[in-house]
């Protein structure tokens, strides 16, 4: 409930900022009507005299676009709008189509009322809250460990020790990330000296507001410029130099899901061996690049994928998140379906 309210807040702001809007009053709340569920009812003022709006909240919108939106605006009796947190362009292009108003709390706004207002306003991006309080859970090294304990829930059960080595922390660290998250609630011990995790997918969301800002950055090896008629060599090259190399990003989208393609080859290899790979694939860092080096900071990251090496879906998701374009973010959805919600 505190989500809807902090989306409807944000969303009618937007609304009352628009030029032709005089005023915004919220009627009613949880409508209940013919079987249907609305969230509210609005009273919007313009210079040329009120509207009416039932409205219904939503999260991020997702494919399969919900049917009864459709029938909601479908409604002759009523002008209906969706207030959202973000409606990314392809479903907006299909929201538009079927002639649905919305407003999400990025600024992207389709409102057409006839002979009242029409509005259209799209391009905005989904900008993910960050952590305010950046603890050691959610600084870069914090992060490591966390991913492989999300990807690999019964790691919570070894040593400390074992722990600093598979996620590439020191042993200090590794007890103060496991102290953090038992103390703040996020691990819980159901015996003596066993644990589980607790709000376990509200975990994961903060893992994934950090990851562009924070973890990536550390990650990064560098940029580089290779013909993508080469990229298969790359890969084939990489396979006979025994070179140990994990792909990830969209790449690693376009091999786990075959809807994806890739625009630039992103890969995984260990630090002391940046200096090999650049030679083998006769590499040179460009600002212009269509491959990235990631530091491949644990094995515990590598899922095998049809005799390939591939990122951990959880970080291929992650990437494909941060780059935030249409496509990606489908194809994160696809991927998150396939291999992540079971997780959670």
């Amino acid at each position: 409930m505190k989500k809807e309210n902090e989306i409807l807040h944000q969303c009618i702001e937007r609304f009352r900022s628009l030029l032709p809007i005089k005023d915004i009053k919220v009627k009613k709340t949880e409508i209940n009507d013919n079987n249907r569920r609305i969230d509210g009812l609005l009273e919007v003022i313009t210079g040329k005299g009120k509207l009416f709006f039932v409205y219904e909240i939503k999260g991020i919108v997702k494919r399969p676009i919900p049917e009864q939106l459709i029938k909601n605006q479908n409604n002759n009796n009523e002008t209906f709008i969706l207030f959202a947190e973000y409606v990314n362009p392809s479903i907006a292009e299909d929201l538009k189509n079927h002639n649905v108003n919305f407003i999400d709390c990025q600024g992207n706004i389709f409102i057409h009322a006839p002979n009242h207002l029409y509005i259209d306003v799209q391009g905005n991006k989904l900008r993910i809250q960050k952590e305010k309080e950046v603890t050691a859970i959610f600084q870069p090294k914090g992060l490591q460990l966390l991913l492989l304990l999300l990807t690999r829930e019964k790691a919570l059960n070894l040593s400390l020790r074992e722990l600093a080595r598979i996620s590439g922390n020191s042993l200090g660290r590794t007890s103060t990330i496991m102290k953090e998250l038992k103390s703040r609630g996020y691990v819980l011990e159901t015996a003596k000296s066993k644990y589980k995790f607790n709000e376990k997918k509200k975990l994961f969301d903060k893992w994934l507001e950090n990851y562009g800002e924070r973890l990536r950055p550390k990650l990064l090896l560098g940029t580089y410029r290779i013909s993508p008629t080469m990229w298969q060599q790359a890969v084939d090259i990489l396979k006979i130099s025994n070179l140990k190399s994990v792909f990830t990003g969209g790449f690693g989208a376009e091999m786990l899901t075959q809807y994806y393609q890739a625009k630039i080859m992103d890969i995984f290899i260990t630090e002391n061996e940046v200096a090999k790979v650049t030679n083998k694939l006769r590499l040179l860092p460009a600002e212009d690049y269509n491959l990235r080096l990631f530091n491949l900071f644990s094995d515990e990251i590598i899922f095998k994928y049809n005799g390939e090496n591939i990122a951990h879906p959880l970080l291929i998701y992650a990437e494909l998140i941060y780059q935030g374009g249409d496509r990606e973010l489908e194809t994160a959805e696809i991927i998150y379906n396939q291999y992540l919600k079971d997780l959670f």
